[in-house]
């Protein structure tokens, strides 16, 4: 695989920047700014595919309705359920991952599954805007005086709206997708390279604990989104309907997460994050073989540049 390949493919870049992470430690300086930074470069980059233009109509209201109700209060509520069952110490990750919006990459994923992406745009752009209302209420109703509302609401400013705003002056930039792809890339494994660093004693030092993460996050990502696979295929809900609505249901913007547990709490915090990014980079891998579909090499390589928990 050549340099500019590994670039633009992002399980590649995510492996890079977990293994380099896990080696060395991370960064040993400002590991805070250090993700902050880059998350918020990601979003930018991540947002500026997001266009509305063609989303209009009642129809893409209600989908947008039922991307909440998947979304934002089951795949919340087995998050939360989930993680009852470990440490105080760990509960604020957990906390942080149910109230954090859908991953961006549902779009372009929902494109390449061969489902109805204007609707996936729409719907993700209102569980941004809703997350900037819902984030803050779920952390401090559940972690409670234990975060700074203040330092919560700016980060969301920093991470959410400053990229919201940024992204539609980059839209204009003429940036062709390969490059922009690989931008993404990069800013992914350096967070993922910050994160995976500053917890990797958390990674070796007790594999009990990596183990029972993965069983939750197994159960969150692979668990919700057969259960919803299966009960929209029951209602003869058509493939290019269902596709969008199974990645709500089992999509959370992980890379947003890691960075507030970082900025909010201690790293270890991040660990649960962490270890579903990689969990969701294989249900979506898993997801190109579950569906028919048409021009399979094609898929492959466009869903390889494609962040997953972003």
């Amino acid at each position: 695989m050549r340099p500019a390949q590994i670039l633009t493919n992002y399980s590649a870049m995510m492996v890079l920047g977990l293994v380099l992470g896990l080696l060395t430690g991370g960064s040993p300086w400002y590991t805070k700014e250090i993700s902050m930074a880059s998350l918020a470069i990601l979003m930018t980059f991540s947002l500026s595919t997001v266009s509305l233009k063609e989303a209009r109509g009642r129809d893409h209201m209600e989908h947008a309705i039922y991307a909440l109700l998947l979304n934002y209060v089951i795949l919340t509520a087995v998050i939360i359920a989930i993680g009852l069952f470990f440490s105080e110490e760990l509960w604020p990750g957990w906390v942080l991952m149910a109230a954090a919006p859908s991953a961006i990459s549902v779009v372009p994923f929902t494109t390449v599954l061969g489902g109805r992406t204007t609707k996936a745009l729409f719907s993700t752009s209102v569980n941004y805007l809703v997350a900037l209302a819902v984030m803050p209420l779920i952390t401090l109703l559940l972690i409670g005086s234990s975060v700074s509302a203040i330092s919560l609401v700016y980060s969301l400013l920093l991470l959410i709206v400053l990229p919201m705003v940024a992204s539609r002056a980059v839209m204009r930039l003429p940036i062709e997708r390969d490059t922009n792809t690989a931008l993404m890339n990069i800013c992914f494994a350096v967070l993922i390279f910050a994160v995976a660093g500053s917890n990797r004693e958390a990674f070796f030092g007790d594999p009990l604990l990596v183990l029972a993460i993965s069983i939750g996050c197994i159960i969150r990502t692979f668990g919700t989104g057969l259960v919803t696979e299966f009960a929209l295929a029951r209602t003869s809900m058509d493939k290019s309907e269902r596709i969008s609505f199974v990645l709500f249901s089992s999509y959370k913007n992980l890379g947003l997460t890691a960075t507030l547990a970082i900025a909010l709490f201690e790293p270890v915090v991040a660990v649960p994050a962490t270890i579903c990014i990689v969990f969701e980079v294989v249900w979506v891998i898993f997801l190109i073989r579950w569906y028919p579909r048409r021009g399979a090499g094609r898929q492959t390589d466009e869903i390889e540049g494609s962040s997953a928990s972003f």
